[in-house]
């Protein structure tokens, strides 16, 4: 079983291990779902907290140094949750307000220059989010093999064009257009790719519960869940921001 998404990738690591507790210590699809909605309820109070009641332009702390601080606080907390995945009851939780922070942030920045576009890219997010859990539901998009190898090298090939992108920009060199129809057409096939990420999420979900894997997974895979959402929120961002 493979999976795009980082997190994930732990289940496998962990399926076939004895649940002592029976069955009613064994994470449940409605289990992870109910967590996964407490997750993003989480993040997107934090984040419209962030975005509508913090005052940073008059504080000790500018929006770049607590942007920074979120990035590196949810990277730290993300990788304990995928190396020690039954610490995600204390830790998904704490990602979820972290992350809900930094998006905040990085949401009110776009809302300055683009007055609507928060509430448009919380739809819009909502909207792909509902579709694509509709479309594995009724089996209309199955997550084969191949597809799993596509979308896996797909997602790769995003990682390694971002951070070569990144790592270029230090140097004033923009790897990547940000205007202009490339720039749009890029944007595009970023978001179907983190689009179908989802779909791998809801796939490996449901076989972690068919595994019997411990009831600490709900909030790992309600974890594993939000950070594919929370991606495929600021690709949107950015796609929208290339509207005009």
């Amino acid at each position: 079983m493979r999976s795009t998404n980082p997190a994930m990738r732990v289940i496998k690591a962990q399926a076939g291990q004895m649940n002592f507790g029976g069955t009613d210590s064994a994470a449940t699809l409605a289990g992870s779902a109910n967590k996964s909605l407490l997750l993003v309820a989480i993040t997107f109070i934090c984040g419209y907290f962030a975005m509508n009641y913090i005052n940073f332009y008059n504080s000790a702390f500018t929006p770049k140094t607590i942007l920074i601080g979120g990035v590196i606080i949810t990277l730290a907390v993300a990788l304990i949750t995928i190396f020690k995945p039954n610490l995600a009851p204390i830790t998904a939780p704490i990602y979820a307000v972290v992350e809900g922070v930094t998006l905040g942030i990085i949401s009110q920045f776009f809302e300055f220059k683009y007055p609507g576009i928060v509430s448009t890219a919380v739809i819009s997010t909502f909207s792909v989010v509902m579709v694509m859990l509709a479309l594995w539901k009724f089996k209309i998009i199955v997550a084969t093999a191949k597809f799993r190898a596509i979308v896996t090298g797909a997602t790769l090939g995003v990682a390694v064009v971002y951070l070569l992108n990144m790592l270029l920009s230090l140097f004033n060199i923009d790897f990547l257009p940000h205007t202009g129809a490339l720039s749009i057409a890029i944007s595009l096939v970023v978001c179907t790719i983190a689009a179908f990420n989802l779909i791998l999420d809801f796939d490996n979900m449901e076989q972690s519960v068919q595994m019997g894997l411990p009831k600490y997974f709900e909030y790992f895979n309600a974890f594993s869940l939000l950070v594919t959402i929370c991606w495929l929120y600021i690709e949107i961002l950015n796609l929208l921001s290339k509207r005009e």
